[in-house]
């Protein structure tokens, strides 16, 4: 043993790989059919002792076998490092290497419930709207965070358009000006009715008479003593003078209910299309007319030679009921043209 270990010690491990056992020795010839025939076929007998030279045969034989072995070995090393060095030998650079020979189909995810990769999302990725089928999405994030329409319309503050009960003030456009209460009061600057209207009671209009659009015949405006051309075959109202036979009202603009003129378009202004062509003439309340001359809380008012200009019944004066404008609700001693307060038709 120890004179072994001393052989193996005067040469490198790597030395031994390149020469096989007995190269140079004297060996004894064996055959394939002895060696196939093992031990007993080589020496022969039972207690058949090995010679020198067969032992050295068989053993020349086996070192030769370990030998091109480990050559084999060390020219794929050498192979391998060529084409990738050892510095290099990453997952990346691998799996780059066999793509570029085919190598990787069905190696991705593939593996993985029998799906590649791409049927698998990223770390980071989006989805549509369309494609989002269950859940509920947050406020936040675009959605309603709920599932029904009432509890949607709760969390986002609006109102449903299939109905339901409001329990609060409803507010319409900016501010608080516009709005209906849970009590059902309503306030709205204007309204717009395509059908009726029933009511117990109308109130609040602080305007002061009731009129009515009447075809237009001439430009007026409002305070004119307004009266019908009798010389014309068409209904048509003008400027009221003394020599007037069928007084119509007068121009008012300070009307809280306004009747007559023509149908509008929906989105069209009333009076925008109306005034052009009808005069508003008030047929009842108060409203102020053009006069000249002093005129006394109380006096009648008549029709003067200036067209739509009233004056004041004169002490001595009769005049015939259809000559009345009406009378007036205020007076003052002053003689120019102005408008005075005058209660229509009140004869």
């Amino acid at each position: 043993m120890c004179f072994i270990l001393a052989a193996c010690r005067s040469g490198a491990l790597e030395d031994y790989a390149t020469a096989a056992f007995s190269v140079s020795g004297v060996k004894q010839d064996i055959s394939l059919e002895d060696w196939k025939g093992g031990w007993a076929s080589i020496v022969g007998g039972l207690n058949g002792k090995p010679t020198s030279q067969q032992f050295n045969m068989v053993t020349y034989i086996l070192s030769a076998l370990l030998n091109q072995a480990i050559s084999d070995l060390s020219t794929v090393k050498g192979t391998a490092n060529s084409a990738l060095p050892k510095s290099d030998f990453t997952a990346k650079q691998i799996v780059a290497l066999l793509a570029a020979y085919g190598l990787m189909e069905g190696c991705d995810a593939d593996t993985v419930d029998g799906k590649h990769a791409n049927a698998f999302a990223p770390s980071t990725h989006e989805h549509s709207a369309s494609q989002i089928t269950s859940g509920n999405l947050p406020i936040e994030r675009g959605g309603t965070g709920s599932g029904t329409s009432a509890d949607a319309c709760k969390n986002l503050g609006a109102m449903r358009n299939v109905g339901g009960t409001f329990t609060g003030t409803v507010y319409f456009a900016n501010g608080t000006v516009h709005y209906v209460t849970s009590a059902g009061d309503a306030h709205f600057k204007s309204l717009s009715v395509s059908g009726d209207i029933s009511a117990q009671r109308v109130y609040d209009a602080v305007y002061n008479d009731y009129a009515e659009l009447m075809p237009r015949g001439e430009q007026t405006e409002p305070g004119d003593i307004i009266a019908l051309d009798t010389g014309s075959q068409m209904e048509r109202y003008i400027k009221a003078t003394n020599l007037s036979s069928r007084i119509a009202g007068i121009h008012t603009d300070e009307y809280a209910m306004l009747i007559g003129g023509n149908k509008v378009v929906e989105g069209q202004d009333f009076l925008e299309e109306n005034l052009p062509d009808f005069i508003p003439v008030s047929l009842a309340g108060r409203v102020h007319t053009k006069v000249v001359g002093p005129v006394h809380t109380g006096d009648y008012i008549v029709l003067s030679s200036a067209p739509g200009v009233g004056r004041a019944v004169g002490s001595c004066e009769s005049y015939p009921a259809n000559k009345i404008v009406g009378y007036a609700c205020e007076g003052d001693n002053r003689t120019d043209l102005r408008l005075v307060k005058v209660r229509v038709g009140g004869v």
